[in-house]
């Protein structure tokens, strides 16, 4: 009896793996239909050229700079009497920031001007006695020498009397001082740092296709990211004629900085040039593309068949590249599923 129920559970099993065989084989083989149906026509999506005016943005990052950035030097030697800038301080130009004794000089002033007023009095009557032979001609040049060179005296001691006042040579901020109030100075000392955080310049590197859409006086927008969503004007005041060693062009921006003085010299921002071309081109989506720029191909649908196209390209501008000739817009331009197409291959359109 058992051996008999042995023998019928395997029939069963048996019989059951050859139901399963089947039933795999039949579905393999509608797969296969399927298959074959749907490879008739290769799903594609199109899409087609159109002619457009196109902004292109550029972008060039630089640090700010003072337009005005620089040191006062004293021209003068002596003790530091009076002080009355220190660092910090907003100055305008020509403001007094610190004075050297001066006491010597002032008295060599009043001597040579006094020289100088007597040697311009006897000229005046030396050429008035001219006049009447009453001196020789010698005299009167003798006179008009010493007249040139008194009056040289005058004007060197006024100069070097005026160097001990120490005066602002530009508006801005004092930035840093180098002086404190009885100290000695010599000629060419560092005496004050003066920035005027007012105007400000940014130099950048543009390539040389960009400068050539780009002029003095144009207007540039600068963003930072110290302040998100915020753009300040800057204006193109020199463009640079000759490349640096990375055959890029410096290109340098003025800009007025903002009544809350926002921008500080040495921040790092960014520069955005907008080109917007005058004419209208003829413009594909890059994603079109069957082949490279260098070799630029596409599909175009021609009824149910997907036609291989040489094309010419111009320039590339973001996700656009400019065509020549080879196409027009009224084509349908395979964008989509060009990976499993020939020349020829029947194709149909998703919509």
């Amino acid at each position: 009896m058992k051996k008999a129920l042995l023998i019928l559970s395997g029939v069963a099993i048996l019989a059951l793996m050859a139901f399963q065989l089947y039933n795999n084989k039949v579905e393999m083989a509608e797969n296969a239909k399927l298959s074959e149906i749907s490879s008739d026509a290769i799903p594609v999506e199109t899409t087609k050229a159109s002619r457009k005016i196109l902004e292109e943005e550029t972008t060039a990052d630089g640090q700010l700079e003072p337009v005005t950035d620089l040191m006062v030097i004293s021209e003068t030697q002596g003790r530091v009497i009076r002080v009355l800038r220190k660092k910090g301080s907003t100055v305008s130009k020509g403001d007094l920031l610190a004075e050297v004794e001066n006491d010597l000089l002032e008295a060599e002033v009043a001597a040579t001007e006094a020289n100088y007023l007597k040697l311009k009095a006897d000229q005046e009557r030396f050429s008035k006695l001219a006049e009447q032979n009453a001196v020789t001609q010698r005299q009167l040049e003798d006179i008009g020498i010493g007249l040139k060179n008194a009056e040289a005296q005058y004007k060197s001691a006024q100069k070097r009397l005026s160097n001990t006042y120490i005066r602002a040579t530009a508006s801005g901020f004092i930035n840093d001082d180098f002086i404190q109030e009885g100290s000695y100075i010599g000629g060419g000392a560092k005496l004050y740092e003066i920035v005027d955080d007012q105007q400000l310049r940014l130099n950048v590197k543009l390539t040389a296709r960009d400068i050539l859409r780009i002029q003095k006086g144009d207007t540039v927008e600068i963003s930072s990211n110290l302040y998100a969503g915020e753009t300040f004007k800057g204006i193109v005041s020199a463009i640079a004629v000759k490349a640096d060693a990375s055959l890029k062009y410096n290109v340098e921006i003025e800009l007025l900085n903002s009544a809350a003085q926002k921008l500080k010299p040495g921040m790092y921002t960014t520069a955005h040039f907008h080109f917007k071309q005058k004419e209208e081109a003829l413009y594909l989506d890059r994603n079109a593309l069957a082949g490279s720029l260098q070799n630029p191909q596409v599909f175009v649908v021609n009824g149910e068949t997907a036609e291989l196209k040489n094309i010419e390209v111009g320039a590339s501008h973001g996700p656009w590249v400019e065509i020549i000739s080879g196409l027009s817009s009224q084509d349908q331009v395979v964008s989509s599923g060009q990976i499993n197409l020939t020349d020829g291959t029947k194709v149909k359109v998703l919509h």
